[in-house]
C-alpha cells in the first residue's frame, strides 16, 4: 500500500533514534545499493542512511503505523526521489517490498534495518493506548485500521490464556495474580481505559509497580499486534529478500525479542545441523550469512542523553556471496 507523503508534522521530535553510527557502519555497506528501513517511524534512522547513501542510492520506508509514515514523509521530503513509503506489516514485507527493489534492477536489497518495539511517539500519544503513564483507550494497535484492540483481547480472554500470555510475552512472574485482578476488574465493568488496567495491576501490590505495569503492557501489546510471530516472518523474508554481501540490522529492546533474532539466524550462520558425535558432516548445509562482528549496546554518552538506549541490542549479519 503505498503511502502519499505528508505536508507537515504537528511533532518534529516525534522519536531519537537509537545508536544511529552503529547503525550507519553495520548496514551501509553499498552507497549506490537499495536498503529497507522496515520500521521507519519519525524517520530518524532512514535519514541517516539516506545522508550516507551515493547518488544512485535508494531507501524504501515501510511501517505498519499510518501516522509514523506521515510524519517519516515529512522528515524525508527534501530526499526526493530517493526514498519510498509503504504500508505493510513484517509478514507482507517480501510481497511489498521485492517489486520496489526490483524497479531499481537490484539483486536485492543491499541492507534492511529494523528497530523493533515501540516508538516513543507511540508511547506519549495518550489516544494509542501503549502508556500507562496517562489515562486513554485501550488500543494499542500498530496499524489502527486492522487487527482486534486490546479492549477486545482483554475483555474476550479467559483467565488461564490471560495468565500465559502475562507470564510468556512480559516475562511477568506474578501473572496468575495481575491476571486475576484484571479479570475482576472486568467482570466488575470496571475495564476500559489504561488507567482502569493500571488500577488493576496496581490492586495487587506489585514490589515495584513501574516494572510490573512495563511487563504487562507489553504483554499486551505483543498479543494485540502479534509481534513475535512477525518478527519470525521478517528474519526469514529479510534472509531472502537481501543480495549477496547484503547486510541485516535489528535493534531489540527485550529478551524475546532478541532472542527470535539469535534463533531464527543461527542456522544460517552455522550451517551443518549434523550431531557433534559425527566425525564429519553429512547434511551438505553451508553457512548462508556470518554474523558481522558481535551484539553491540548503546554507549554511556548515549544512554545519559537517550535512557530509551539502555536496553537496545543491535545485531548485524551478513549475507554471504553464493
Amino acid at each position: 500500500m503505498l503511502i502519499p507523503v505528508a505536508t507537515r508534522s504537528e511533532d518534529s521530535s516525534y522519536h531519537l533514534p537509537v545508536m544511529v553510527e552503529e547503525v550507519i557502519s553495520g548496514l551501509v555497506n553499498d552507497p549506490d545499493g537499495v536498503y529497507v528501513d522496515a520500521t521507519i517511524g519519525g524517520g530518524g534512522h532512514g535519514e541517516a542512511v539516506l545522508r550516507a547513501l551515493g547518488d544512485s542510492g535508494h531507501l524504501i520506508a515501510c511501517d505498519r503505523d499510518s501516522a509514523a509514515l506521515n510524519e517519516a514523509g515529512r522528515r524525508l521530503r527534501p530526499f526526493g526521489g530517493q526514498v519510498s513509503f509503504l504500508q505493510c506489516a513484517f509478514s507482507s514485507l517480501a510481497q511489498s517490498v521485492a517489486p520496489h527493489v526490483r524497479r531499481h534492477e537490484a539483486a536485492g536489497a543491499a541492507g534492511i534495518l529494523a528497530d523493533l518495539g515501540v516508538s516513543s511517539h507511540q508511547i506519549d500519544e495518550a489516544s494509542r493506548g501503549f502508556s500507562y503513564h496517562q489515562d486513554g483507550p485501550l488500543d494499542m494497535r500498530m496499524d489502527r485500521s486492522t487487527g482486534v484492540p486490546a479492549i477486545d483481547l482483554l475483555h474476550g480472554i479467559e483467565q488461564v490464556d490471560l495468565m500465559r500470555l502475562i507470564r510468556d510475552y512480559g516475562e511477568e512472574r506474578r501473572a496468575k495474580w495481575i491476571a486475576a485482578a484484571i479479570c475482576r476488574y472486568r467482570d466488575e465493568g470496571k475495564l476500559a481505559t489504561t488507567g482502569d488496567l493500571r488500577d488493576a495491576v496496581a490492586s495487587t501490590s506489585p514490589k515495584m509497580l513501574n516494572k510490573t505495569l512495563a511487563r504487562v503492557f507489553q504483554a499486551v501489546r505483543i498479543a494485540v499486534n502479534a509481534e513475535l510471530d512477525e518478527l519470525s516472518e521478517f528474519v526469514d523474508r529479510s534472509a531472502e529478500l537481501l543480495a549477496p554481501e547484503g547486510r541485516l540490522v535489528v535493534i531489540a529492546y527485550h529478551s524475546l525479542e532478541d532472542r527470535i533474532v539469535k534463533t531464527r539466524m543461527a542456522p544460517r550462520v552455522k550451517g551443518c545441523v549434523c550431531p557433534p558425535r559425527l566425525p564429519a558432516c553429512v547434511c551438505g548445509l553451508l553457512p548462508t550469512f556470518k554474523s558481522h562482528g558481535r551484539m553491540q549496546t548503546a554507549t554511556a554518552k548515549e544512554t545519559s542523553i537517550n535512557p530509551r538506549s539502555r536496553s537496545a541490542k543491535l545485531r548485524v549479519f551478513e549475507k554471504l556471496a553464493a
